[in-house]
């Protein structure tokens, strides 16, 4: 979508959710992350395999829950899909 409108006609028709976006790209995903984890690209690489399998939003829910608990208590993220 943000190629087909171009980077500035996406930010302007969707500028909470493109702050948002930015926000999340720059976002650790817990402090001290060495590996330059963002919250972003974890969450994306954790829908990537969602959607790969045809996971449900359920499952998906439970997933994003136990990753949660198994990082540090503060990590960013989501505990659930919704």
């Amino acid at each position: 979508m943000i190629c087909d409108l171009g980077q500035e006609s996406f930010q302007q028709a969707h500028a909470p959710m493109y702050n948002t976006l930015q926000t999340n790209s720059k976002k650790p995903l817990y402090s001290g992350c060495k590996n330059s984890l963002t919250l972003l690209s974890a969450v994306l690489s954790l829908v990537n395999v969602k959607a790969k399998y045809g996971w449900n939003d359920k499952i998906f829910s439970s997933l994003l829950q136990v990753v949660h608990d198994m990082l540090s208590e503060e990590n960013t993220l989501p505990k659930s899909y919704y």
